[in-house]
């Protein structure tokens, strides 16, 4: 009586597990940007429920987690500003775009009438 060996079916089983633990995180993060480093962080409570805005170097820019044009963003965030005027926009913005590029979409902000915006930072390692 021939006996089937599942000894290979279960190695390429747990081959295609590890590959997809291993990608499954990089898809969910949407874009990859380096976070900017500050001395000290604001440790108080934020909005539960922000609006998330990514800015990356490259120029792709995500609006909670869709790919949106640089010229249709001002118009998709008052939008969504006017249909919660109290909810608080998170932005990712990446450390290497320019500072006048972060001061214009900062000014924007503001012109909207976002009450609260919050930049992800990380925090300073020490020696820096």
């Amino acid at each position: 009586m021939p006996d089937i060996n599942v000894t290979p079916l279960v190695d390429v089983v747990l081959v295609l597990l590890i590959i997809f633990m291993v990608v499954t995180p990089a898809l969910a993060q949407g874009e990859q940007i380096e976070i900017p480093e500050v001395s000290r962080i604001d440790q108080r409570a934020k909005d539960m429920n922000p609006i998330k805005l990514v800015i990356a170097a490259n120029g792709r820019t995500l609006l909670n987690e869709r790919a949106v044009d640089r010229h249709e963003l001002e118009e998709r965030l008052k939008r969504l500003h006017r249909q919660d005027p109290g909810r608080q926009l998170k932005a990712n913005i990446d450390s290497k775009i320019a500072y006048k590029t972060v001061r214009e979409m900062l000014a924007m902000f503001q012109d909207i009438g976002f009450k609260g915006v919050s930049l992800k930072v990380r925090p300073k390692k020490d020696g820096s």
